[in-house]
């Protein structure tokens, strides 16, 4: 058959497939992360990589690369997670072009309170089923994981900056 030379590997490669095209499809799907705010989970996953690293000067572009995400989308659900006041951008003094976005009190808040819930993500059955590898194994299924990630056409695009002198 076509599909031998993926060996032992043939159900982790359809566990991977199932999961990125059911992700996929959920990218479009809002939830209410409380009064009333709605959000995908792009701008979720925004949002917790802002609060996550709320001591750090990651840029837009940086975090856009980081998770992966396209710079004109990036742009995008960064106003809508602004428009909601969960996050406000910040100029480094110095270097206007840089903006470091910040979680807002706010924004801390409903994080705190959906993440909280039993009902908020539904990793804990995931993480129930790793709690039996060691870390080790966490950490090279990781790598292996991210090199697959970035052995994709739209990653190593992604990963590739043209630039363009202004004049």
């Amino acid at each position: 058959m076509e599909t031998d030379w993926m060996g032992r590997y043939r159900p982790l490669v359809a566990a991977l497939v199932l999961h990125a095209n059911v992700v996929n499809r959920g990218l479009s799907m809002r939830s209410d992360i409380g009064d009333g705010i709605m959000l995908n989970p792009q701008e979720w996953q925004v949002l917790e990589f802002v609060i996550e690293h709320s001591d750090s000067y990651f840029s837009m572009i940086e975090i856009s690369r980081e998770l992966g995400i396209p710079q004109s989308s990036f742009s995008r659900i960064v106003k809508t997670i602004q428009d909601y006041k969960l996050i406000s951008k910040y100029q480094v003094a110095g270097n206007r072009k840089n903006i470091v976005l910040r979680p807002t009190e706010y924004g801390k808040s409903l994080y705190s309170k959906r993440v909280g819930s039993s009902s908020s993500i539904g990793f804990n059955s995931f993480f129930e089923e790793l709690d039996s590898l060691s870390d080790d194994c966490i950490k090279t299924f990781t790598r292996a994981l991210n090199h697959l990630t970035l052995g994709l056409p739209s990653a190593r695009d992604s990963q590739e900056v043209e630039l363009i002198e202004i004049e």
